[in-house]
């Protein structure tokens, strides 16, 4: 390169999926930061839809839904915590401990159910689905 070459231009990101596999990847770590990690990807989500293509919208709208119910699932597991410590009974500690695991599981599987479809660059088909 001669000191008479001009430096090449940065490209900007135009790869709008960039924003739901970020999202993605917040869910993995979902129950493991006590639906913290929800809280960037709900941000970039309510951010990001509107100017995104069709395609992407549906992703979007399963990345809501992943995140309000899963939400809902965290905060009832901690109250079932709180109950179960006053009440200190293994019946109700078995209850949390298999619904955090299911709720971690599901949504991993949302998860990776949506990595699959963003990648082959299809809509998500039934983004309105309480399972995968």
């Amino acid at each position: 390169m001669t000191a008479n070459t001009p430096a090449p231009a940065r490209e900007k990101i135009s790869d709008k999926r960039i924003v739901p596999v970020i999202n993605y990847l917040l869910f993995f770590i979902f129950l493991m930061t006590a639906g913290i990690s929800g809280l960037p990807a709900i941000t970039l989500i309510y951010l990001f839809q509107d100017e995104a293509p069709d395609w992407l919208k549906s992703h979007y709208q399963f990345q809501k839904r992943t995140f309000w119910i899963g939400i809902i699932a965290v905060v009832a597991l901690f109250v079932l915590t709180g109950i179960g410590r006053s009440v200190a009974h293994p019946i109700t500690a078995a209850i949390v401990w298999i619904g955090f695991t299911a709720v971690f599981f599901w949504t991993i599987g949302r998860s990776v159910m949506g990595f699959n479809h963003i990648f082959h660059k299809r809509a998500y088909p039934n983004p309105k689905s309480w399972l995968v």
